[in-house]
Parts: C-alpha cells; structure tokens; sequence
C-alpha cells in the first residue's frame, strides 16, 4: 500500500502542476490516474514547475517580432483556387512577450513585498556571505539578458512558454560587486518568500546562472517574482525560483518542492516543437495557409524546423526569430491548402544533432515535453 500511495501522491502532484501550466486535458488525464491508483489501493488492503547587454537598464517597449507579409501569391490549390494568405487571426507570435501575456506558474500564492523590509541572504555552507537589501539590489548597474521560460508540465495545447527581456546581473557578477567570492561548493539551495524550493548544481553559477529584478523594462510584476527571481540556462520554469530569500551554497544534494514528487529533478529541456496555428480542429478558408509555430531546446539552439502534411515528406519550415542558446525559436510555412481534413505535424533539429520525438504526445511528462506536435484542421 505504501508504494501506491507514494503513486497517488506523485500523479496528484503532477495533475496539480500540469493544471497551473495550463494543461487541463493532462491533468484531468493525471488525476483519473491518480483516482484508479486510489482505486487500486484500497482494494490491496481493505482502505480508503543569452544575450547580455553591457548596458544600463533598458525602459522600452516590449520587442515585437519582424513584420509578416501581409499577403503572398498563392497557386491553385485541390479543386479551387487559392484566395490568398490566411493567417492566425491573432497575428503571428511576439518575439518578446509582453509582461501580461507571459505565463505564470506557482506552487503557492503569490507573498507579499514590502522593500523596506526585504532582505536576500547569500549563504555559504550555513555561514552568511551577504545581506542584500532591495535598495542595494536596485542601484546596481545591471545588464539586460534574453531567455525563454517554460513549464516543465506544459504541452502542445497548453504552451506555457514566454520569452522576454530581463534586467539583472550574473549571480558571480553581482557577489563581486560587493567583493564577495563564488563559493566553492557542489550544490545549491534556493528557497523562496513563498516557501518553494529546489536544488541545482553549483556549476550552474557558471553557465551563468543569473539574478533579475526587471522584465522587459518594467518592475518585476509580483506575479513573476517580484523582488527578484533567478534564471538558470537549460533548465525548466521549476528551476528559476521567485521571489527569492536565500541561496545557500552546500555540498549536500537538494530535492525541491516538484522534485520530491517525480518530477526530473535535472529539469532540463528536451528538444520539442508546438504549432500556434492552426491548433485544430476548426474549418480554415481555402487559401494558402500560414502556419506558425514555436520550437526550443533550452541551451542547445533549434537549428532547423521541418513541417510534414498528410503523411508526406518533411519540408523546411522558414525560421523567424532564433537569437540563439536558450531562447525560442519563431517559424512559419506557407502552404498552398486544398478542400478537406488535414494533418500537419512539425518537428525541429538542435545543434547539437537532437531531434523532437516522432510522439506527438511527448514520451515522459515528468522530463518536460519532447515531443513534435501534430494537428488536424478542415479547410472548407
């Protein structure tokens, strides 16, 4: 009994997560699993989630993504002419997301601020190195850095993944400002105002590992961690922890809050793509079709994207938007369409040579979605 109840408790944890990134088709998959393991349970014994600029901070507008045509010529296409470029009636995807539209994952709700009284404390192996005060943190001269965050729990028809520009400094960087060493340790603990945790590798500090305080120009919303949060190159949202209180460097192994209840405790990105439209199934326009989409693999640039339609063979997707390591990758195929139900399915390639599963479905929720999504749609 003990082994199922362990069971259950890892499927309810993951149900919770998978429904705070969005994935309520998962999750309610996850808690009707959770209730057959109950189910299960009782019968056995009778019971019941860079590009770093040397600069000051930067209080501008949100980037948006460069302009689409507004239109292309298009070719006969089935049994009737093409009538033109259709697209995503929302526009194609923002290469930086405004602060409103990221995503927002939390295990807990969200603490209160008060800057007069919070404090960050650096610890090295118990020992404090340094309090930060939150007037100390906003006069450093800071740098702006890229990065993507995802939901380790997302999937395709959830995509809780956002992209946005962050003000802040390398954690070594900012500990040098006050004159203060890396320690030399072989993990790390980081505990938030909210009570969250988890653990991460000290090397990670070296990646670099980096400590923000702005997004996108603008205070950190309260939501994104408003004093200051932490992001980590290569590693899923349950990895960059807000609302930051303590960062301990030790030698003993940490498992955090989603860790300690099966969820990958490296956490780190798995090659995979999603398409933003079409998402299916819905009846499109007959014409020629722009479909677009995200892919990322963290660290490891997505170098190529490949679209298949029906079965066919796979075709270069054109690549809008790829800075480079661990920021997305924007892309869209134009396709000349044709009466009927269809299905695309798209994929990407890293530089390192990994390819997203052929599983539209991904293969282990509990490592982060891995795999090339795939959709069906009608074309009147």
């Amino acid at each position: 009994m003990q082994t199922n109840r362990r069971k259950l408790l890892t499927q309810l944890a993951g149900a919770a997560l998978l429904a705070a990134c969005g994935d309520v088709a998962k999750a309610t998959t996850k808690l009707a699993g959770a209730a057959d393991t109950a189910d299960a349970g009782a019968v056995a014994d009778g019971n019941s989630a860079d590009v770093a600029l040397d600069s000051a901070p930067v209080d501008s507008a949100p980037v948006d993504s460069a302009p689409v045509d507004s239109a292309v010529d298009a070719s006969a296409a089935g049994d009737a002419a093409a009538t033109g470029l259709v697209q995503d009636p929302a526009g194609p995807t923002a290469a930086i997301t405004p602060n409103a539209q990221h995503y927002v994952t939390s295990c807990c709700s969200s603490p209160t601020f008060d800057p007069n009284v919070w404090a960050l404390q650096i610890l090295d192996h118990g020992k404090v190195l340094l309090t930060l005060s939150w007037a100390q943190l906003d006069a450093l001269p800071a740098k702006i850095k890229e990065h993507t965050l995802e939901c380790i729990g997302t999937g395709p028809f959830s995509q809780s993944v956002s992209n946005a520009l962050w003000t802040g400094l390398p954690l070594a960087e900012l500990l040098a400002q006050f004159g203060v060493a890396v320690p030399v340790a072989k993990f790390l603990k980081i505990t938030g105002m909210d009570g969250y945790s988890t653990g991460l590798p000290a090397t990670d500090v070296q990646r670099p590992l980096w400590l923000v305080w702005r997004m996108n120009g603008a205070e950190l919303p309260l939501e994104h961690g408003r004093p200051a949060r932490l992001l980590v190159p290569g590693r899923y949202g349950m990895k960059n922890p807000k609302w930051l209180q303590v960062i301990e460097f030790t030698d003993d192994p940490y498992k955090g809050f989603w860790e300690s209840q099966g969820w990958s405790d490296t956490a780190v990105y798995q090659a995979h793509t999603y398409i933003r439209w079409p998402r299916g199934p819905e009846n499109l326009a007959i014409g020629t079709l722009r479909i677009h989409g995200i892919a990322y693999a963290g660290s490891d640039p997505v170098a190529k994207v490949e679209i298949r339609i029906d079965g066919g063979d796979w075709q270069p997707a054109t690549i809008d938007y790829a800075p480079g390591p661990d920021i997305w990758t924007l892309w869209h195929l134009d396709w000349p369409s044709s009466h009927g139900t269809h299905v695309v399915q798209a994929r990407c390639t890293t530089s390192g040579g990994v390819t997203s599963s052929a599983n539209p479905d991904g293969n282990d929720y509990s490592d982060g979605y891995d795999g090339s999504m795939m959709v069906s749609f009608a074309v009147q």
